[in-house]
């Protein structure tokens, strides 16, 4: 496939002109966050490093279960950062398709992962994908019932806007779960109760004297 038509087939998704006005116009990921604070909207953490961790362990085997658990879901990923490690995730365990929830850095994110199906063309699975600019628990309360999977990493109770806000996003994880899909919680905070959890711990291979915990969910 030519460059011609992935630009076609995968252009990055038009942002809304309020997401314009609020965060698109700041360059500097120092503004977005006081912007974010300021707003109440809890804090805009360029994140995707815990992606990236959650991604290597699973391409290397340390964590493989999660491709076939993946395998045929809509894969929603909720505060998704700046870097396109979660399309990598799913196109590469054969996701039906991608969908990033990124309030924040939306746009950098469009282009990151615009830019990792161009460089790796040949090499990457192509499933489909969208960026949008939401809030993360308005969207879930928009999916509808036992519909998707869903990865968080990252999202720490520091990040959120308060106590109520997590227990609702918890409430919505439950509800849209797909009765065969997973929760995928990294290094968050994120802690539906009632579900079947599995819990593991791997080493970054990029600085093995860092661990890191996955919690996989799923509906009894």
């Amino acid at each position: 496939m030519t460059e011609e038509e992935i630009s076609k087939l995968f252009k990055p998704h038009d942002l809304s002109e309020e997401f314009e006005h609020k965060f698109g116009k700041h360059r500097d990921w120092k503004t977005r966050l006081n912007t974010s604070r300021e707003l109440g909207l809890g804090f805009a953490a360029p994140g995707g490093n815990f992606t990236k961790a959650l991604y290597e362990a699973v391409m290397s085997g340390l964590a493989d279960e999660i491709k076939s658990a993946l395998e045929g879901q809509r894969v929603v990923e909720l505060g998704a950062g700046m870097m396109s490690y979660g399309y990598a995730l799913a196109a590469s365990s054969d996701a039906r398709n991608y969908l990033a929830v990124e309030p924040f850095y939306a746009d950098v994110l469009s282009k990151s992962i615009f830019e990792r199906i161009r460089a790796r063309n040949e090499l990457l699975p192509r499933i489909p994908f969208k960026v949008i600019p939401h809030d993360m628990l308005e969207h879930l309360q928009g999916e509808g019932d036992d519909l998707i999977s869903i990865i968080a990493c990252g999202i720490e109770n520091c990040i959120l806007p308060d106590e109520k806000y997590k227990r609702k996003v918890e409430a919505e994880v439950i509800r849209t779960l797909h009765p065969d899909g997973v929760f995928i919680s990294s290094h968050s905070d994120i802690d539906p109760q009632g579900l079947q959890v599995t819990e593991k711990w791997f080493r970054r291979l990029e600085n093995p004297t860092v661990q890191d915990r996955i919690r996989i969910y799923r509906k009894p």
